[in-house]
């Protein structure tokens, strides 16, 4: 009678009783494998997933015909991030099963977790077509589909399942998704807020409307959705990463108050965490540098990355790349050529990635993506390396007191101005903490034009606050005839682009001058678009970084404003480096002086790119030298410590 009696407290959700039930069962029938999966069952609701994973692991021991217990092993192995395991116990769980559309749809949710979204769409095609009303399946179809960019099915898939569940607050989540990726920022926000109409604790669609209020530069609104979110699920690291790149955004906070929303996520994240760590003496002495990314493809960080990767002195170095990305591109197979090691991480649970590098014997770990999206910074929390440096990814602290080194330079972070507010140790070069490398399919950068300027800026619409957009209409009240050129995905959404025209409006610029463009998907379009412009106006206190090293390639200079913090002073640090620190401003007067100077003068743009391509922004060579130079020397540093005796 204790059975039922187990099942009927689970279903009144009393899992202390279900508990105490399930373990006197156990305690007097070890053999009892539905009192095992059980007391699983409560060990998961409780949060106690290994104990879980025992338990359900016993019952399939004890009776291995059984397909229920297969499939819930697999769904625990899946919430532990070991999908492989998952997918061999829910294969089974299949083959034992006469249909069954729950276990179809379970194994389609591993294979998606995997990466492998063809089978995944086969797994839900065959649930819904066990159960044709089968929502739950029906969404996760969309999100295949979307994963692997068919938005037109992935919409038809998420409208399907609404149909079928009008309170699916996943589906009409998605569908917002999709309407962000199409432009359509308005229609987005207006989906998530239904979704959280319908389930106010819907942890993913209050996370995705974060984001698209960040999008929209709404930031206080965007941090005040993050942290609902966090209320909702506190152990989501990912989610407090959303809320401090949000931040950085911000124009109201300074570094002491970013350094200590930093410092918060460390010291959440590295609690009961390991943090000693023992080197094997070995007789290959070249140093392992690993380098972990969600951006090895056409992306900023591989514009500034690759150069390193191909220049790395590899009589001394081993390079072993961790690419945590869904799908790669044509840079994505340029970087795999050039590593030593790739190993592609997507679907690897922060454990087994931890254990994957511990593996490879990785000397120094080098995080490239901070509290930018999947990142890896919770395997960094548990010292997966001896040394861990963080660099290029992000503009601010990790918040990691495990991070011990971050990768800069004396003109993003002075001596004596920023240390304080890093829990790392700032690794200055002695040039620009970056090196770029100007992209094959970027044109000539065209002739050189005349006539009324037109100032320009291709940086993401989050950046330009209301003190940018005031600066920027001070140049323009000032040049009458000058034309403004933006360009950022978020201008494809009606509703933001006329929030910009009328405040520029209200500061006393007409709309004809406002030229406004969305995302231009050709990558040649996009450096194409450079041409218009003659000169090229930076954000603050968030500065561009690429876009800056884009449009100096394509012939046009560019004026920055040093502000306060490392997000506002990497114009310095790239201009410098270029060799052209007249145009780097310090007051928002010498701003427009600057602007103004370069709208009369209009540098020659085949100049200005053959200036660049001898800069020390480009001189690969010497940045790595320095770059291994400053490796070499943390690691005897390392060494030094006592932590380690390596033998040579």
């Amino acid at each position: 009678m204790s059975i039922p009696k187990i099942r009927a407290a689970l279903d009144a959700g009393d899992l202390e009783t279900a508990e105490r039930l399930a373990r006197e069962v156990i305690d007097a029938n070890s053999k009892d494998a539905l009192a095992h999966a059980y007391l699983a069952s409560v060990l998961v609701g409780k949060g106690v997933a290994n104990e879980a994973l025992t338990h359900y692991r016993a019952a399939v021991a004890i009776q291995p015909s059984e397909a229920i217990f297969h499939n819930e092993l697999g769904n625990a192995l899946a919430r532990l991030g070991e999908f492989e395991e998952a997918e061999r116990s829910l294969r089974e769980a299949v083959k034992l099963s006469d249909a069954s559309p729950e276990i179809n749809n379970n194994l389609g949710n591993i294979l998606r977790g995997l990466g492998r979204h063809l089978e995944a769409i086969e797994q839900y095609q065959e649930a819904l077509r066990l159960r044709p009303d089968y929502s739950e399946a029906q969404t996760n179809l969309g999100v295949a589909l979307q994963e692997v960019d068919n938005l037109t099915g992935a919409r038809a898939a998420y409208e399907a399942a609404i149909a079928m569940d009008p309170s699916n607050a996943f589906a009409y989540s998605h569908l917002g998704l999709i309407a962000a990726s199409e432009g359509r920022l308005s229609e987005a926000e207006t989906l998530h807020r239904k979704a959280l109409e319908i389930a106010p604790g819907a942890v993913v669609a209050q996370a995705n409307l974060g984001v698209l209020l960040k999008d929209q530069g709404r930031l206080k609104d965007a941090q005040v959705a993050y942290v609902r979110a966090m209320e909702l699920d506190p152990h989501d690291a990912g989610l407090h990463s959303n809320l401090l790149l949000t931040q950085c955004f911000d124009p109201t906070t300074d570094e002491k108050m970013l350094y200590a929303a930093h410092r918060a996520y460390g010291e959440r994240q590295e609690i009961n965490r390991e943090g000693s760590f023992v080197v094997t003496p070995r007789e290959d002495r070249r140093l392992r540098i690993g380098y972990v990314s969600s951006d090895f493809y056409a992306h900023s960080v591989a514009s500034f990355i690759e150069p390193v990767i191909k220049a790395h002195d590899r009589a001394r170095f081993c390079v072993t790349c961790y690419s945590n990305l869904l799908r790669g591109d044509h840079v994505t197979a340029r970087l795999k050529s050039v590593a030593e090691v790739w190993r592609d991480i997507k679907g690897t649970s922060s454990s087994e990635l931890f254990n994957m590098i511990r593996a490879d014997g990785i000397d120094i770990l080098v995080d490239l993506s901070g509290h930018t999206a999947n990142n890896s910074l919770p395997v960094f929390a548990r010292r997966a390396a001896p040394v861990q440096v963080s660099w290029i990814g992000y503009p601010a602290t990790t918040g990691l007191s495990r991070m011990d080194y971050r990768v800069t330079d004396n003109w993003a972070d002075p001596k004596g101005v920023s240390d304080q507010w890093h829990s790392e140790a700032l690794l200055r070069l002695d040039s620009c903490f970056l090196c770029y490398e100007g992209p094959s399919e970027a044109p000539d950068p065209g002739i050189d034009r005349s006539g009324p300027t037109t100032y320009g800026s291709f940086n993401n619409y989050s950046k330009i606050n209301d003190g940018v957009v005031d600066l920027w209409a001070t140049l323009l009240v000032q040049e009458p005839e000058a034309r403004l050129l933006l360009k950022s995905r978020q201008f494809a959404d009606i509703e933001v682009r006329d929030r910009l025209i009328a405040a520029f409006e209200a500061k006393g610029v007409a709309k004809r001058r406002l030229e406004l463009h969305g995302r231009i998907e050709a990558r040649e379009d996009h450096f194409a678009h450079y041409w218009a412009i003659d000169v090229a106006l930076d954000t603050f206190p968030y500065n561009g970084t690429t876009t800056t090293c884009e449009a100096l390639w394509m012939g046009v200079p560019v004026v920055s404003l040093r502000g306060d913090r490392h997000a506002a002073r990497v114009g310095a640090s790239l201009l410098s480096a270029a060799g052209k620190s007249e145009w780097i401003a310090e007051t928002p007067l010498e701003y427009v002086e600057i602007a103004r100077k370069l709208d009369k003068s209009r540098p020659f743009r085949a100049d200005l790119r053959a200036a660049l391509s001898v800069s020390l922004l480009m001189d690969a060579r010497r940045h790595v030298s320095a770059l291994e130079n400053a490796y070499c020397e943390i690691w005897k540093r390392y060494q030094r410590a006592g932590e380690v005796n390596v033998t040579n």
